[in-house]
């Protein structure tokens, strides 16, 4: 494992023989799918309202307007949350919070069901937003505790690979409930599956140290290969104090300027890819629909490459800091190339080709991304603070997307401009986490 100086630079690394993976059980796995689990039904609670939305339209009445409003109330409370999440994680572990967190979403997703009018539609997203919150924040502290540092982001990888599976896989599933049950008991059901992931996490997570299945080869596995594992209880107060002063430093706005442009880009394709192939590729809304899951696909495929490299570059013996942040400014870099080639392509079936290319190399930085909030502290105890700053700079530039497009589609001449816009912030991207985010944090 490297060693890093006082001064933040990599010294030789310890050991020139890669760790070896302890024989049989490895329990640490069985952490990771039950994060999985949580992750794709937490995307399937944030999907449903939207394959619901034209019938429940026209059995409550809902103009267009109020609807989508009632869809956009998911993301700010989402975002917002996502700052004093990372701090609750941090001050009482990722069992407590996840539970409550998971709870809290799948009753209100099943709550959902029961809705009548605006306001409590409205009242049930904010709550659903705010309770998955601390699922990412959380994951990561888990990961953190329970895996050696050249395995971080391949863990992680599995589970943000899911929230790409969600994605696909929640309008067929969603779909199929609805025209079978009716939309009512559709959210009530999904909202069942969210339980049965609480259960299984409850039942599988704890700390490596209190861990009965946990083997003591695996559990000196994973401390001897770690920088940071598994931090001891910390007050309130101190973990206030300490999450304040994250904001002090560079390498936090760097993150969150990055996490803002490169999130941007994602929900880019989450809300506006099928009008694009519809309105400026001319397919058909069936075309679009079945199109539009091919990026996905290639998503789901590249997060796991992506996190195996950025792990295997930690085994060659580079800093697990350096694989993190060079994977993402690698993959914005190709992003932003693939994005302005779609720009300026002739046809359909190349803008097709090169948008899931972008997704590809977009998709390559995500564990990474995530990953990073383990390697940039010094200590573990503030992971889930700094992961969830990183995320709400993120989602913040998911939020902005879908109107920022809009707006460009409208009053500068259609997707072109759009698509040049994306790529350039990408390079701000490249910019924030290739030069400017070089030092851990002292905390």
């Amino acid at each position: 494992m490297a060693v890093e100086s006082a001064s933040g630079e990599t010294a030789a690394p310890e050991q020139t023989a890669p760790p070896r993976r302890p024989r049989g059980r490895n329990v640490r796995w069985s952490i990771i799918t039950a994060i999985t689990v949580l992750t794709i039904t937490s995307y399937l609670d944030r999907g449903n309202l939207s394959v619901a939305a034209p019938v429940i339209r026209d059995d409550l009445g809902f103009s267009a307007t109020e609807m989508g409003v009632i869809l956009s109330a998911f993301i700010w409370p989402y975002a917002i949350m996502n700052l004093p999440s990372g701090w609750a994680v941090d001050r009482f572990g990722p069992k407590i919070l996840m539970t409550v967190a998971a709870l809290l979403w799948s009753i209100a997703g099943a709550a959902t069901g029961l809705a009548r009018n605006i306001a409590t539609f409205l009242g049930l997203r904010v709550v659903l937003g705010v309770a998955e919150a601390p699922l990412f924040p959380g994951a990561i502290k888990a990961t953190n505790e329970w895996f050696p540092d050249h395995e971080k982001a391949r863990a992680t990888s599995v589970y943000i690979a899911a929230t790409q599976v969600g994605l696909a896989i929640a309008p067929p599933i969603t779909t199929a409930l609805l025209l079978a049950f009716g939309w009512e008991l559709m959210f009530v059901l999904i909202g069942a599956l969210g339980i049965i992931g609480v259960l299984g996490w409850l039942l599988v997570y704890s700390k490596p140290e209190k861990h009965r299945r946990l083997s003591r080869e695996e559990l000196t596995y994973i401390r001897e290969n770690q920088r940071t594992g598994g931090a001891e209880e910390t007050s309130s107060a101190e973990v206030g104090r300490q999450w304040l002063r994250l904001f002090r430093y560079p390498t936090i706005w760097a993150m969150i300027i990055g996490g803002f442009c490169l999130q941007y880009v994602f929900w880019f394709y989450i809300t506006w890819l099928p009008s694009y192939l519809e309105s400026a590729q001319h397919f058909s809304l069936k075309a679009a629909g079945l199109l539009s899951a091919l990026p996905y696909i290639a998503g789901g495929i590249a997060v796991i490459i992506g996190g195996r490299f950025s792990d295997a570059l930690v085994k060659r013996g580079m800093r697990a800091m350096d694989a993190r942040r060079r994977t993402i400014a690698g993959g914005s870099l190709l992003t932003a190339i693939a994005l302005a080639a779609t720009a300026m392509s002739s046809g359909p079936a190349m803008a097709v080709t090169l948008l899931t290319v972008g997704m590809f190399t977009y998709s390559l930085t995500t564990a990474s991304y995530w990953a990073l909030a383990t390697d940039v502290v010094q200590t573990s105890t503030m992971v889930g603070s700094v992961g969830s700053i990183q995320n709400f700079g993120g989602f913040l530039g998911g939020a902005f997307a879908p109107i920022a497009t809009g707006i460009i589609v409208d009053r500068l001449g259609g997707f072109v401009p759009a698509l040049i816009i994306s790529a350039a912030l990408l390079l701000v991207t490249v910019v924030m986490y290739g030069v400017l985010v070089r030092r851990r944090l002292p905390v």
